[in-house]
């Protein structure tokens, strides 16, 4: 059976990767955990399901971090705060 993790040392055994909990996610992400508790309840962000628990592999916080990083957009015009332009 294959072992889940990653080489240690010597590159012959497999150490085991260590999954993060909400809090500590939420320490790492520098969010509220509120703010990721909502996300994994709404299934936005990648997660494991241990039963009831809820954990975090280096993968899912980096595909978080990813998924979130916004587009500049270069040569555009600002749009009203409204989301329509004024008129004078």
């Amino acid at each position: 059976m294959a072992q889940i993790g990653r080489p240690d040392n010597d590159g012959e055994e497999k150490v085991p990767e260590r999954l993060l909990t909400i809090p500590e996610a939420a320490r790492v992400l520098a969010v509220p955990e509120s703010w990721l508790r909502e996300r994994v309840r709404l299934r936005r962000v990648p997660h494991r399901r241990l039963g009831k628990h809820v954990r975090f592999s280096a993968a899912d916080l980096e595909q978080i971090v990813a998924r979130a990083a916004q587009q500049v957009a270069l040569g555009r015009r600002v749009a009203h705060a409204h989301g329509w332009p004024r008129t004078r």
